[in-house]
């Protein structure tokens, strides 16, 4: 696997203390779940439409020790609810009965995350009652209320939770 850019390693840094980690939006660029899971992390990474780099990202992982990454197809808006149980199923949390919470997630995070995700993205947190940490696209500022955490090596990681 090639090096990964400052900004990945600054995030997986920032991270770095979770086990569980719930990745929304992973798109095309699944170097953070990636770090992680080789870190030995457990991350479910999710977006609307799974891309070929984070499934093939996911089946590197398969069979290492300790780490995993796993992939599901599923929009942040809708895991703000009980609803929809793809995260839960990918982390074999809930088998549909009971009140429906999911437990056992230590963080929630995305990179690069646009205005109009933050605030799902904070909600899905809240939902779980994990930490919420994550980057904007750089021009934009956060428009959820959020702590900075400056990194010496990449960009500011926003702490929402």
């Amino acid at each position: 696997m090639a090096p990964s850019p400052p900004s990945e390693g600054a995030l997986a840094d920032a991270l770095d203390r979770y086990e569980r980690l719930i990745e929304v939006g992973v798109g095309r660029r699944p170097g953070v779940a990636l770090a992680l899971a080789d870190r030995g992390r457990e991350v479910v990474a999710v977006d609307v439409e799974v891309s070929d780099a984070a499934r093939d990202a996911a089946s590197e992982t398969r069979g290492a020790g300790g780490g995993s990454l796993r992939v599901v197809a599923a929009d942040v808006t809708a895991l703000t609810t009980t609803g929809d149980r793809a995260v839960d199923r990918a982390f074999g949390l809930d088998a549909g009965e009971g009140n429906g919470d999911t437990t056992g997630v230590d963080a929630v995070y995305a990179r690069n995350l646009p205005a109009e995700l933050q605030r799902p993205t904070v909600a899905l947190a809240e939902r779980l009652d994990a930490a919420c940490l994550f980057t904007t696209l750089g021009f934009e500022e956060p428009v959820v209320e959020v702590r900075r955490r400056s990194t010496e090596s990449g960009p500011v990681v926003y702490v929402a939770r």
